[in-house]
């Protein structure tokens, strides 16, 4: 190569220039003014081109200021310089991460600043490293540094994974992508938006952050935060986390959320909440809400269940419960409570070792206590001392069109209910059997029905006045505070 000669006083940094297409570009060499130098030394996996050169106007990204061209300082490299850096270069262990690999770009201008080397990449800018692969409109190369700024229509791909974005900074060093300008990700499986994001290649985590919005074939969610683990595919949001299933309509709010990916697991905390809103089959709306201390949620080909834990409560229209472990499984249409469950329906409240709510055709048809079974009800609004009794091993109550219709209690029933002889009281009856059902018009006891070994007492108003209490069967218990749904958390609204 023809090299030309300038004294470059006064100047403090070196310019290098490479451009694919300058032959054909159509201007005239002397309006150039070139003054180059150029030198080949090769290292595994690159190869630095040294040539400067003047340039008629600055890119219209950042780039250090005061770096004009040095030709003298081109022109003293000596060839003990250059034998130097070849030996350094060559010294590197052949195991050493590859640096960041330029692959193409319409034009290329290099220049050294401070000692530090730099590239201005314009057009078509294509860029590599290991299976990383960087596109842009333009970038300022780092060469000291591996490093590259990237701007317009920025691509990172790694495997499977793609995240698009207008700005980003690249590190060949920790193999790190980081954007504070709205990105978005794909990654076959789903995609992902968010504010500012960034992408560690070597660990294959990716971090997200303002206004969070994930989806895939069955679910979105939307939070704060999100880190994604594409190994071993987890997801960890925090922050106003929402997550909804596009199967069952069941969205489930919280602070914190993980997703264990492939074990069909997840888990929600921080006042964590499920909501799903059903329109029965007679047109009316039923919003099922259930909250704990914790939510989570096991997926299958066959089901989906979802675990509350600790202080457990569950309102759907006129039913409220409360318990310290519920599971809901949404295919079956079928809630479970165990430790310490309650439930109230309308002026009912069931107690026992475990309670099943059925739900059919999106209402409540009938609610099953196994173990210690108690129902109570108040017998008069105006004798809020007296309730109504059922206790026995199991108790069943149905209900049609969303009222009480029947309650069946099996094994060692006993029933304890109270007399009115024209809205004034009357004492009250006792009767066991093997079964006792209570039958209800319009949520209020009609009649009583005992089957098999029939035993009773009746207690005339002058026993009970007053001592009501002495007269409540072994085991009874009313719980006065029963879960609304004004006392969930509003997240949901």
């Amino acid at each position: 190569m023809k090299e030309k000669s300038g004294t470059g006083k006064g100047r403090k940094g070196d310019m290098v220039k490479g451009r694919a297409g300058d032959r054909e570009n159509g201007r005239p060499a002397d309006t150039e003014k070139l003054i180059t130098l150029s030198a080949m030394i090769s290292w595994p996996g690159r190869v630095i081109s040294v040539v400067s050169r003047k340039l008629r106007a600055p890119l219209s990204y950042p780039r250090p200021v005061n770096s004009p061209l040095s030709v003298s300082a081109a022109l003293l490299l000596s060839f003990g310089t250059f034998l130097l850096i070849a030996v350094l270069l060559i010294s590197v262990p052949a195991n050493a991460q590859q640096p960041v690999r330029l692959i193409h770009a319409d034009s290329l201008v290099g220049y050294t600043l401070n000692g530090d080397a730099y590239r201005e990449l314009v057009g078509h800018v294509q860029l590599e490293q290991d299976s990383t692969t960087l596109s842009c409109d333009r970038a300022l190369q780092d060469l000291t540094r591996d490093s590259v700024s990237l701007y317009g229509n920025v691509h990172v791909n790694d495997d499977t994974l793609t995240l698009i974005t207008q700005r980003a900074h690249y590190s060949g060093n920790t193999k790190t992508v980081t954007s504070h300008t709205p990105v978005y990700l794909n990654d076959r499986r789903r995609t992902l938006t968010a504010n500012s994001g960034s992408y560690d290649a070597e660990s294959k985590v990716a971090k997200f952050y303002g206004d969070v919005f994930v989806r895939d074939s069955s679910s979105w969610l939307k939070s704060d935060t999100l880190y994604y683990y594409r190994i071993p595919d987890s997801t960890v949001a925090n922050g106003n986390v929402r997550i909804k299933s596009l199967d069952n309509n069941v969205t489930i709010y919280g602070a914190h959320f993980r997703d264990y990916g492939k074990k069909n697991y997840s888990r929600m905390t921080g006042r964590p909440l499920l909501v799903q809103v059903d329109t029965a089959s007679d047109g009316k709306i039923d919003t099922l809400m259930i909250t704990g201390k914790t939510m989570e949620a096991y997926r299958d080909s066959a089901n989906e269940r979802f675990v509350a834990e600790d202080s457990v409560k569950i309102v759907r229209g006129s039913l409220s419960a409360r318990c310290g472990y519920g599971i809901y499984l949404s295919s079956d249409s079928l809630v479970i409570l165990q430790k310490t469950p309650v439930v109230w329906y309308e002026d009912n409240q069931l107690s026992g070792d475990s309670i099943a709510v059925y739900i059919k055709n999106k209402n409540i048809s009938s609610v099953f206590v196994s173990g210690a079974a108690f129902a109570v009800s108040q017998s008069d609004s105006l004798h809020t001392d007296r309730f109504n009794q059922l206790k026995g091993k199991q108790l069943t109550m149905y209900l049609h069109d969303r009222k009480v219709s029947r309650i069946i209690v099996e094994s060692n029933a006993t029933s304890l209910y109270y007399l009115y002889d024209k809205n004034k009281p009357n004492g009250a009856n006792k009767v066991s059997g093997d079964r006792v059902v209570m039958y209800f018009t319009d949520g209020k006891i009609d009649k009583i029905s005992v089957i098999n070994g029939v035993e009773g007492d009746y207690y005339p108003e002058n026993m009970v006045k007053d001592k009501s209490d002495s007269y409540n069967l072994a085991g009874f218990r009313y719980y006065r505070i029963r879960p609304l749904k004004k006392t969930m958390p509003d997240v949901w609204k």
